[in-house]
């Protein structure tokens, strides 16, 4: 490997845990971040697709609709429900 592909996959690695912390904003800066994480993975795609070659950034793609689109947890409530009657 060269040095210009290990850059890419460390950019790769931290897009990746940028989009991770983004899950855990407050519901008003989510939205920003949600978009500034779409800005600034379009070239680090462009990037992977360049030194990794087509079926490389496919795939980079399809994780960062995965990583970007997933279904936000629940937080379960520690309420206690009462016995029906």
């Amino acid at each position: 490997m060269t040095q210009g592909v290990l850059i890419t996959i460390a950019v790769v690695l931290g897009w990746i845990v940028l989009a991770a912390i983004q899950r855990r904003l407050q519901a008003r800066h989510r939205n920003r971040a949600f978009w500034a994480l779409i800005l600034i993975g379009i070239p680090v795609l462009g990037w992977l697709t360049l030194n990794g070659g087509p079926m490389v950034g496919v795939a980079g793609l399809a994780m960062g609709i995965v990583v970007l689109l997933r279904a936000p947890r629940r937080r379960v409530s520690k309420r206690m429900v009462p016995p029906a009657e």
